[in-house]
């Protein structure tokens, strides 16, 4: 993976940057506070995934857990499941019943994507328009997200 860096906006690169946990922690834990999610995510991949899937399937990250903000609130993570046998999408939308729990455990809003939804990115990888605004920026900017493997 080359290297990534916040522009001046403090988001990513357009696009789906490929990563590991490691490339995570180095550029995402810089404070108490993002060191804290970043526990968190790992919790829920060792409690929740690694427990339902021979292989944990690939995690997009997003939102201002994805940006250069000091305190995000939550990660925003898309759970793939596309490619996995029948059973494993099943598990995979079995815990999506309990996104509610999942976030108030874990600080995680998951989705779920059973098939390549390159919709789904699209819409994750836009701004909203309130922060597009905000930074001065073309409604239809596009910032990076990361595929956790």
């Amino acid at each position: 993976m080359p290297d990534l860096d916040f522009d001046q906006y403090g988001l990513l690169p357009e696009g789906i940057h490929e990563c590991t946990m490691e490339v995570v922690e180095s550029l995402l834990s810089w404070n108490d506070c993002r060191r804290r999610l970043t526990s968190l995510l790992q919790e829920f991949i060792g409690n929740e995934l690694s427990l339902r899937f021979k292989k944990v399937p690939p995690l997009v990250l997003d939102g201002s857990y994805v940006t250069k903000k000091e305190e995000p609130k939550d990660i925003n993570l898309i759970l793939e499941l596309q490619g996995l046998p029948d059973q494993q999408k099943m598990d995979g939308l079995d815990l999506c019943q309990r996104c509610p729990d999942i976030f108030k455990r874990y600080q995680i809003d998951m989705k779920t994507a059973l098939e390549p939804d390159e919709n789904l990115v699209t819409f994750f990888s836009k701004l909203r328009l309130s922060e597009a605004f905000a930074m001065s920026l073309y409604h239809d900017h596009r910032k990076g997200l990361l595929r956790l493997r």
